[in-house]
């Protein structure tokens, strides 16, 4: 047998040196593995999530990722849209943010992508109708096809959702996006089979103390009352009508002794009442207040009411300015 050129040995003297044929085979086949390996590996690697858990900016969404209901479910399931051409081009990405890692520091790679929904019909259907607790009415399909949604649009809290928000099904503040009566409709029959019942649903005393409560738990009001509905400013933007009354500032003492500073906290924090009621003044201040006080004394009349000054300066037969 009669090597190629480019396969021949010589040897000092030029002469044509014969080589065995296996040991040829041997060389190709380690060159192959070598180079598959080169290709390979990398590819495997950057298919695992551990691959992704490797920079510590990943870390706080890998940890979410676990805690998750998709804590089974590869990174590039979601994150990789399904075909031969995607998986392709994400790996070319992979190599870029291997090097980008290595030599520029780490930050949070920008060719993450949120899940389409052909990586999400990889293993759910479209075709449901009923939430999985069976107390919504929710036509995927119409929802995706008709309205062109992707299902991360209602669905953005499921996986790397942050440590004290509920994740799990969309807030009602997605539902009134477009439920708002003018796009879609918004009465409670249109997507909950069967509608909370308003008593129960609230301690006997909501109306009096809801503040106190929405500020410790506001998810949980969120949940039916929606903040893109403004249904809070309802009567938030509207202050009662005794709060209306020029007086009210000096005279609301009264309805605070009769119906109990309790009410008051529905709208004002608990310390409301103590930038006024807990005002020190200076030692010396019944001498030095009246130099304070020229020009009309409104920094006083922020909480005294033009009267109070009169207890004592018309007793003593000066007039207060």
């Amino acid at each position: 047998m009669r090597w190629p050129r480019f396969l021949r040995v010589y040897d000092d003297s030029g002469r044509s040196v014969r080589v065995r044929y296996r040991y040829v085979l041997l060389m190709i086949a380690a060159f192959a593995f070598v180079g598959i390996a080169a290709v390979y590996l990398p590819v495997a690697m950057t298919s695992t999530p551990s691959f992704c858990a490797n920079c510590h900016v990943m870390q706080e969404p890998k940890d979410l990722w676990e805690d998750s209901t998709h804590g089974n479910v590869n990174c590039i399931a979601c994150h990789v849209e399904p075909g031969f051409l995607k998986q392709l081009e994400h790996k070319v990405l992979s190599y870029k943010e291997i090097y980008t890692q290595l030599f520029k520091g780490a930050e949070m790679a920008p060719d993450v992508k949120r899940p389409t929904n052909a990586s999400c019909l990889q293993c759910h259907k479209i075709d449901r109708v009923v939430s999985t607790g069976g107390d919504i009415k929710i036509p995927h399909r119409q929802h995706v096809e008709m309205e062109g949604l992707a299902c991360a649009d209602c669905h953005f809290n499921v996986v790397h959702t942050r440590k004290g928000i509920p994740g799990g099904a969309p807030p009602m503040d997605v539902c009134y996006m477009c439920h708002d009566g003018v796009k879609a409709p918004n009465a409670c029959t249109t997507c909950h089979v069967k509608p909370p019942d308003k008593a129960e649903a609230h301690p006997t005393d909501a109306v009096q103390n809801h503040g106190k409560l929405a500020r410790e738990r506001i998810e949980d009001c969120r949940r039916c009352h929606s903040e893109q509905s403004k249904f809070c400013e309802n009567c938030h933007s509207k202050p009662p009508a005794s709060h209306q009354v020029a007086t009210w500032r000096y005279t609301h003492r009264v309805q605070v002794e009769a119906d109990g500073k309790e009410t008051c906290f529905g709208c004002h924090q608990e310390d409301f009442c103590e930038k006024c009621h807990k005002v020190q003044h200076p030692p010396n201040w019944v001498q030095t207040h009246p130099e304070f006080a020229q020009g009309g004394g409104e920094p006083c009349r922020v909480c005294h009411s033009p009267a109070f000054c009169d207890r004592c300066h018309v007793s003593q037969g000066v007039t207060a300015k």
